[in-house]
């Protein structure tokens, strides 16, 4: 039974017998441990090659954490790593399964949705960092788009938030401290704006929340920037307008402070809090989601802000999985067709780079 927390069912239905063997619908061109792409943190992950348009299905039944449908490029250009359209799914044990590449406004379903298995989800498509259609799935135990909130709040009455924001945290940030998610923050702009230098600014810094410009040095030049000049966090505002936002990343090595990147269009209403006299503040907590997934429940539950950190928090790691197809439950590999694991010869155009997220 595909609901079984152990199996999942192949995401997309079967093609007629014409498209399997003669598109190659279903064809599954990059496995785990891909020699293109599936490395890393993606090692387990899988491309199965759909023409735009295809419907795509929840693999187990879960709740809708985060969604893109926004985008309508795709390519091998780096900048459009993280402007693939995608669905995300939190399964009962704290996992997330991920669709990437869907077809501009493909997306089928909302966040905060419950899917059951085999229910639609999304339409296929080819956008962000792809050079051919097709389905991006994989397993990951924390998702970078459901790490936080971010509110922003009259003081007076901090229960009623004014504005409430995405923003994902950085691969590399410190733990939040256990008062983040009650204690309003006063924030402030960095000098210069996009920390290139210096900060010129420290006394009104810190202690706070400081709110720096995407460009002109590395995220992890920002951070120590921002590190020294005794801000109790960092707020990055994207330079590209999308909305786009992704996990910065640059060492393998966690800052001091928490850090995380809002979308450009978030960084507009937030620097009309920076200005003088304005009385309101902010709130970045835990999301729910956060809290319910593996990597919190393996790492993050006992550790303590402000202890050494063992390693990166906020990274999301592949996990190996199986599915349930015809009967049998089996790992999909190169030059098979599914579902029902039809072997395929035809897999002499197998895409090189076919798929990175970041």
């Amino acid at each position: 039974d595909p609901s079984d927390t152990n199996l999942y069912r192949i995401p997309f239905a079967e093609a007629s017998p014409t498209d399997r063997r003669i598109r190659g619908t279903g064809l599954c061109i990059q496995g785990n441990h891909g020699s293109s792409t599936h490395k890393g943190t993606l090692a387990y992950a899988f491309d199965f090659r759909l023409p735009t348009g295809t419907p795509l299905v929840a693999a187990r039944p879960g709740v809708v954490a985060a969604t893109a449908g926004h985008f309508n490029e795709g390519g091998l250009e780096g900048k459009l790593r993280p402007r693939a359209n995608f669905v995300a799914v939190q399964h009962s044990d704290g996992t997330y399964a991920r669709y990437f590449h869907l077809r501009r406004q493909g997306v089928t379903v909302e966040a905060g949705d419950t899917v059951k298995a085999g229910q639609q989800v999304g339409l296929s498509g080819n956008t962000g960092f792809s050079s051919t259609p097709h389905l991006h799935f994989d397993v990951v135990d924390m998702l970078p788009e459901d790490t936080c909130v971010l509110k922003v709040v009259d003081p007076e009455n901090v229960d009623t938030p004014i504005l409430t924001l995405p923003a994902v945290i950085a691969a590399f940030s410190a733990l939040f401290p256990r008062h983040a998610a009650t204690v309003p923050a006063k924030l402030v702009r960095a000098e210069p704006a996009d920390a290139s230098a210096d900060l010129t600014n420290i006394d009104k810094v810190r202690g706070n929340v400081v709110l720096i410009e995407r460009g002109g040095c590395s995220f992890t030049t920002k951070a120590r920037r921002a590190e020294e000049a005794g801000a109790a966090s960092m707020i990055v505002v994207n330079n590209n307008k999308g909305p786009e936002l992704f996990s910065m990343g640059g060492t393998e090595k966690p800052i001091s402070i928490p850090a995380v990147l809002v979308a450009s269009e978030a960084g507009d209403l937030l620097r009309d809090i920076v200005q003088e006299g304005s009385k309101l503040r902010l709130i970045i907590r835990y999301s729910d989601g956060f809290l319910r997934s593996r990597n919190w429940q393996k790492y993050a539950e006992d550790a303590e802000p402000g202890a050494e950190a063992k390693g990166l928090y906020f990274v999301a790691n592949t996990q190996p999985i199986e599915f349930l197809d015809n009967g049998k439950t089996v790992v999909p590999s190169v030059g098979a067709i599914y579902p029902n694991h039809m072997p395929e010869g035809n897999n002499s155009a197998l895409p090189d780079g076919c798929c990175v997220i970041s």
